[in-house]
C-alpha cells in the first residue's frame, strides 16, 4: 500500500479515484511552500510504507503513475520541461513543474530530513524553488539512489532495463566527469548507429557482427544520454534534449533499416550473389527458408525487401506518434488491461526500442534482412494491436481536454484554410476515418489503374479531414486523429510511388523525412512551441497534392527526389533555427550521476 501527498491546494477528486484504483491507501493535499514540505516530513516519520509525492493535480501521465507505483524502489518521473505556461501553474498561480516521486520505506528518514531542509531554504528563496525538484536534489545529496522514469513513448523495455541501463549509468558517470552534455552522447549514439547501418549493408557475417557491436554501443550511448539528461538538480529534461534523443534514436533505426535493405541489391551485380542473398535471405541459415512463404512476402528480390523496410519504418513512426498523442490526453490510470500479465512480460510484448534492436541483431545474422523485417512487422502489428486495444478501452466514455493535440496533426496552409468555415464545430475523427478508408481502398486496388486526374481522388477524400483542423480535439478518441491522418499520407505516398515506378530506396528516403517532420512538429507542440500551420513543410495535404500532380505529369521520381532532399535540409535547418533559438541549451549537473551516489538515473 502507498500514502500519497499532492502538492496542491486540494487534491482533485479524479486523481484520488485514479490513485485508489492503483492501490494508494490515503491521499492528502499539501501546500507547495514550506508548510507542505513539513507535512511531507511528518508523514515520512509517521508511516512505514511507501510515500507518493505528486507535483500537482494530473501532473503525471497515467502510464507513468502505474509504472511508478509498480516499481520496488525509490523512483521519480519528472517528464519534460516547457509547454504552455498556464498548464505549468497551479491554482495559486505559482509555477508547477509537475512530476511525482515514490519513496521506498527504507528512504523515509532521508525524505523527512530532505523535506525539512528544503522547507527551511524555501523561506528565504525568492521565487520559491520547485519543491519536487528541490526534494530530488536534496535526496541525491543525502545518498538516496533515485531511479528516473523517462517520458518517452518508446523508452522502457526489458532489454533496456536489465541489459543496457547498468552500462549506461557507468557511461553517464564517465561523461559527467568530463563535462559532456547529453547532446554529445546523443551525437555519439547517432554516429555509431550510422556506422552500424553501413556495416549492415555488407554481406559478410563479420561485417554484420561488427554492425551489431556498433548498434549495441549506439543504444548504450543513447540510454546514457537519457541518464545524463535526467541528472539535473531539478530532474527536468529540457525540450531540446528530449527531441534530440528521440530524433537520434529514430535516425539510427531508420538508417539500420536502409542498410539492411540495401544489402540485397546495392553494389551487387545480377548473378554475383546466391539466390538466397538476392531474395534477402542471407545470414547463416537464410538459404534454408528460400523456398518458404517468407521468401515471397513483400515481393521478389531487392524491391520486395525495400517494401518490407518501408512498412516496418512506417509502423515504428505511427506507434511513436500514437504514444505521443495518447500521452497528451488525460485518461484513467492503470495498466493496459485490468488484468495484464507481469510488467516485464508486457514490456517485451509491446516491442520497445531495445527489443527491436535485439531482434534485428539476431535475425540479420541468422536469416537475413527479409526475415528481420517480417519479424519486426509481425511482432510490431501484434504489439500495436495490444496497446491500442488497451488505450481505446480506457478512453471510452471519458471527457478529454485537447491539450494541444491539433498541433500534432501536421496541417498545412490548405488545412487551416478549408477548416476555417467549420470554425472547429465538426468533430475531427469521422472525416479522417472516411478519407483514410477511401485512400486505403484505392491504394489496395492500385493507384496505377487510376488514369490522369483521378490520381487526385485520394487527396480529395483525405482533404475531408481538413474540416476538423480547427477543432480542439477533446473527444474521447480524438488522440487517434494525428496518427490516422499520417497513416493516410504514408499509404498514399507509398502506393503512388510504387505505381509510378519510383525507386524503392527513394520512397524510403521520402517517408523517413516525412516521419521525422511529423515528429518534429509533435515534439514542438508537446512543449508549447507548436506552430499553427506547417508552411515550410507544406503540411500533409500539400505533400500529397504535390506528389499527385507530379505523378499526373509523369515526374513522380523527380518530385520524390526533390521533396525528399528539401525535407531533409529543412529538418536540419529547422532544428538549428527553430529549436535552438526557442529553447535554452542543455546543461549538466557538475557532480554527474554516480552508481550508488544517489544521482538520478533514467529507466
Amino acid at each position: 500500500m502507498t500514502v500519497a501527498l499532492v502538492l496542491a491546494t486540494e487534491a482533485d477528486a479524479g486523481l484520488r479515484i485514479q490513485l485508489a484504483a492503483l492501490g494508494v491507501r490515503k491521499v492528502d493535499a499539501a501546500e507547495r511552500a514550506g508548510p507542505g514540505l513539513l507535512t511531507i516530513a511528518a508523514t515520512a516519520r509517521a508511516v512505514a510504507e511507501r510515500v507518493l509525492i505528486c507535483g500537482g493535480d494530473r501532473a503525471v501521465p497515467e502510464e507513468a503513475l502505474a509504472r511508478l507505483l509498480g516499481a520496488g524502489e525509490t523512483v521519480a518521473f519528472t517528464g519534460v520541461s516547457g509547454g504552455n505556461r498556464a498548464a505549468r501553474q497551479d491554482a495559486a498561480g505559482s509555477p508547477s513543474a509537475g512530476g511525482a516521486l515514490v519513496v521506498h520505506p527504507r528512504d523515509l528518514d532521508a525524505l523527512a530530513g530532505a523535506a525539512e531542509s528544503v522547507a527551511a531554504e524555501s523561506v528565504a528563496a525568492s521565487p520559491p524553488p520547485d519543491p519536487l525538484g528541490a526534494l530530488l536534489g536534496e535526496l541525491a545529496r543525502r545518498g538516496v539512489a533515485v531511479r528516473m522514469l523517462d517520458a518517452g513513448a518508446d523508452g522502457e523495455g526489458a532489454v533496456a532495463r536489465l541489459l543496457v541501463d547498468p552500462a549506461a549509468r557507468d557511461v553517464a558517470s564517465w561523461a559527467a566527469g568530463r563535462r559532456l552534455a547529453p547532446s554529445a552522447l546523443y551525437g555519439i549514439s547517432l554516429g555509431l548507429g550510422l556506422v552500424a547501418a553501413v556495416w549492415f549493408s555488407e554481406l559478410a557475417i563479420r561485417a554484420k557482427a561488427a554492425a551489431i557491436v556498433a548498434l549495441a554501443a549506439s543504444f548504450v550511448a543513447g540510454r546514457a544520454g537519457a541518464v545524463l539528461a535526467a541528472s539535473r538538480r531539478d530532474g527536468r529534461v529540457k525540450p531540446i534534449v528530449d527531441w534530440l534523443g528521440a530524433a537520434a534514436a529514430m535516425l539510427t533505426e531508420f538508417a539500420v533499416y536502409a542498410g539492411l535493405a540495401a544489402s540485397t541489391g546495392l553494389g551487387h551485380r545480377p548473378g554475383a550473389v546466391s539466390p538466397a542473398v538476392a531474395a534477402g535471405l542471407g545470414g547463416i541459415f537464410g538459404g534454408n527458408v528460400l523456398h518458404s512463404a517468407a521468401a515471397s512476402w513483400g515481393g521478389a528480390g531487392s524491391a520486395g525487401v525495400w517494401r518490407l523496410a518501408i512498412a516496418a519504418m512506417v509502423l515504428v513512426g505511427l506507434r511513436r506518434m500514437t504514444g505521443l498523442c495518447y500521452d497528451c490526453a488525460p485518461r484513467p490510470s492503470g495498466r493496459l488491461f485490468p488484468r495484464s500479465a507481469k510488467r516485464i512480460v508486457e514490456q517485451v510484448v509491446t516491442l520497445p526500442a531495445g527489443e527491436r534492436l535485439l531482434s534485428i541483431a539476431v535475425t540479420a545474422v541468422f536469416f537475413g534482412p527479409r526475415v528481420t523485417f517480417l519479424v519486426l512487422l509481425a511482432w510490431g502489428a501484434l504489439a500495436t494491436g495490444y496497446v491500442l486495444a488497451g488505450q481505446l478501452a480506457r478512453s471510452k466514455g471519458l471527457t478529454m481536454h485537447g491539450g494541444g493535440l491539433a498541433g500534432y496533426r501536421g496541417d498545412g496552409v490548405l488545412s487551416r484554410w478549408f477548416g476555417g468555415p467549420a470554425q472547429g464545430r465538426l468533430p475531427p475523427l469521422l472525416p479522417v476515418l472516411v478519407g483514410l478508408f477511401v485512400t486505403c481502398v484505392l491504394a489496395a486496388l492500385g493507384l496505377g489503374n487510376l488514369p490522369g486526374i483521378l490520381l487526385l481522388a485520394p487527396v480529395v477524400m483525405m482533404m475531408l479531414a481538413t474540416l476538423g483542423a480547427r477543432h480542439p480535439h477533446d473527444g474521447p478518441a480524438d488522440w487517434l486523429v494525428p496518427p490516422l491522418l499520417q497513416t493516410g499520407e504514408y499509404v498514399f505516398l507509398v502506393a503512388l510511388g510504387f505505381a509510378s515506378r519510383v525507386p524503392a530506396a527513394l520512397i524510403f528516403a521520402l517517408l523517413a523525412a516525412v516521419i521525422l517532420r511529423h515528429h518534429d512538429l509533435a515534439y514542438r507542440a508537446r512543449c508549447g512551441l507548436g506552430i499553427p500551420a506547417d508552411v515550410l513543410g507544406f503540411g500533409w495535404e500539400g505533400r500529397m497534392l504535390l506528389a499527385a500532380l507530379a505523378a499526373i505529369a509523369g515526374l513522380a521520381t523527380l518530385a520524390y527526389a526533390v521533396i525528399s532532399v528539401y525535407l531533409w535540409l529543412l529538418f536540419g535547418w529547422d532544428f538549428l533555427s527553430g529549436w535552438l533559438k526557442a529553447t535554452d541549451g542543455d546543461t549538466v549537473d557538475r557532480d554527474g550521476p554516480r552508481r550508488g551516489s544517489g544521482k538520478a538515473t533514467a529507466a
